[in-house]
């Protein structure tokens, strides 16, 4: 009888044994965050650098290039899907996109409905100049006093520069464009001294164009820098994370600064 309950003891233990390790090797299994195969990140197909369709029709970019690597380490398809800008919290709140990455602003009034990784980049309106010795004495923008600027209309730039009074009257001229390319051509052609700007576009504009040796853009704002992150629902918390870690892993071995290069010809990834 003792050797009887010996053995069912031994047997009883070992079921026990088995049963865990199919359990540990059940959790070690990498489970997608959200229990989907593919994410459809939403964003604006017309928001030159970070998501637009190219001469084929593909949907690229700045933020399609970081999206994918990401995607692609995290293990999932990625579908980029054109949404109606101003309906973008609708868009993700009823589960037709996953996240939006596409030059998101954090704003208070966005954080009330979504959640957002740490800021990957930030922009503003800043000064860039013609480059010539003439220019390098601009160290603020109190220098630009008795210049002529040229500006976007109706942009972001123009509403930048009407709230700054102290800078507007001093300018001995302001020129207004129907875009900032045109902006730029007359700043290479020196018929403005400087042009206002959104530094992102600005400078993706630059080296799209091969105009490093011809346009330089300067340390000046002319409003505060936003800052620029991906967008998620408030509950996707562990999708966030997931993002997060993976992206942060991308700046750690110098992919995100590669693709950064790529757009802009400089690193413009923010640093933890």
């Amino acid at each position: 009888m003792t050797r009887k309950f010996f053995i069912m003891i031994v047997a009883v233990l070992m079921m026990f044994a088995c049963a865990g390790c199919g359990e540990q090797s059940s959790n070690n299994i990498n489970t997608k965050p959200i229990g989907k195969d593919k994410l459809v990140v939403g964003l604006d197909e017309y928001f030159l650098p970070f998501g637009f369709r190219d001469e084929s029709g593909e949907i690229v970019g700045f933020d399609v290039d970081l999206a994918k690597e990401t995607m692609k380490r995290l293990g999932y398809e990625v579908e980029f899907k054109p949404i109606e800008w101003a309906n973008k919290e609708n868009e993700l709140n009823s589960g037709n996109i996953d996240m939006i990455w596409n030059g998101l602003e954090v704003t208070d009034e966005r954080q009330k409905n979504m959640l957002f990784t740490r800021p990957y980049m930030s922009s503003g309106q800043i000064v860039f100049v013609y480059h010539s010795n003439q220019y390098s004495l601009i160290t603020d923008k109190s220098k630009l006093a008795g210049m002529s600027v040229g500006i976007q209309g109706d942009s972001t730039s123009e509403a930048a520069l009407d709230l700054d009074n102290e800078l507007k009257f001093t300018l001995k001229e302001i020129k207004i464009y129907s875009d900032t390319a045109a902006a730029f051509d007359d700043l290479t052609k020196r018929m403005v001294d400087a042009v206002i700007a959104d530094e992102i576009n600005g400078r993706y504009y630059i080296f799209k164009n091969g105009l490093e040796n011809k346009i330089d853009a300067l340390s000046i704002s002319i409003s505060d820098k936003g800052d620029i992150a991906v967008g998620f629902r408030k509950n996707d918390i562990r999708l966030r994370d997931e993002v997060q870690k993976t992206f942060d892993s991308m700046v750690a071995d110098g992919t995100a600064k590669r693709i950064s290069k790529k757009w802009f010809g400089k690193d413009l990834i923010l640093d933890k």
